[in-house]
């Protein structure tokens, strides 16, 4: 089933809609322990990085859950059909984590201040870029889901292109660093000194396992701390862009948490519709020669 006309109108005033459910909860689980088995194994991995970047070209499971049907369907209600996937990332938030601090982002270019998506057209209404961000365990305020301050993305709280003094350049630190946001301080690119998210506003995205929200990284989000002593919170993030959308522009690799990432054998997935643009280098294969399923 796709997104309804309501769900859609929650998403344009809101910045987010969800949850939706992708998996049953027992597939969902058995999912996450395939993915945590295939995990140990870097031989075939694109980025061999602490972040988990792009597993989707090497964990089979990822290969598919970035073109799950319904994940696409439902992209597709917000940006239209032709949609590509330009990165998966996980990061487990076991007990005793610290929650993630507030934070909004736009072109991703908080790592280096160059930006790594970059729009073609500016679309009244469109986001240039959309998070389907799912659980495989249970998702509550104890151990850590998300939160979401309704209606942020029509206004600029953060600005990634500030010249900073945490996380850059050698600066970064590591994903469990004293900043709450891997190694970076986004206290620092605060457009306004002085502004203080809304704690009382915020809307707690408790989930089950196997169900997904989507927003878009204008809507500022964080995560609350796990407190428990044995519940791990894992999910993974897919992230996904219109097709006139540049993915790492004028970049043959790209610096962010810590780790450089060479893009010679990067190239987007399309999920949805066609590409006539022509921006990016598409893969149509993961780096088992496994076809990334589209939906047309």
């Amino acid at each position: 089933m796709s997104m309804t006309d309501s769900e859609l109108d929650f998403f344009n005033e809101n910045g987010f809609v969800g949850p939706f459910k992708l998996y049953e909860p027992n597939d969902a689980k058995v999912l996450l322990e395939e993915i945590r088995i295939k995990n140990l194994d870097r031989s075939q991995i694109l980025f061999d990085n602490n972040v988990n970047y792009d597993r989707h070209f090497d964990i089979l499971e990822l290969t598919h859950h970035i073109t799950h049907p319904k994940i696409v369907d439902l992209l597709r209600k917000i940006i239209s059909n032709n949609i590509l996937c330009w990165r998966t990332e996980f990061f487990p938030k076991f007990p005793g984590s610290r929650g993630t601090e507030w934070h909004q982002v736009a072109k991703y270019q908080y790592a280096t201040g160059k930006p790594m998506l970059e729009p073609t057209q500016e679309i009244p209404g469109i986001p240039i870029d959309l998070t389907v961000w799912t659980t495989f365990t249970e998702a509550t305020k104890e151990n850590g889901c998300m939160k979401f301050l309704p209606g942020t993305h029509r206004k600029l709280y953060y600005d990634e292109s500030k010249a900073i003094k945490r996380g850059r350049f050698g600066q970064y630190k590591s994903v469990e660093s004293d900043t709450g946001f891997f190694g970076y301080d986004f206290e620092e690119f605060k457009v306004d000194s002085n502004w203080l998210p809304e704690e009382e506003q915020a809307v707690a995205m408790e989930m089950q396992a196997g169900e997904c929200v989507i927003f878009t990284a204008k809507c500022v989000h964080a995560s609350y701390p796990n407190i428990t002593k044995r519940s791990t919170r894992f999910a993974i993030s897919s992230r996904y862009v219109p097709t006139h959308v540049k993915v790492y522009p004028n970049q043959k690799e790209f610096i962010a948490h810590g780790g450089k990432f060479d893009l010679t054998n990067y190239g987007c997935v399309l999920v949805s519709g066609e590409d006539t643009y022509g921006h990016n280098s598409l893969r149509t294969t993961n780096n088992f020669g496994v076809n990334f399923t589209k939906k047309f």
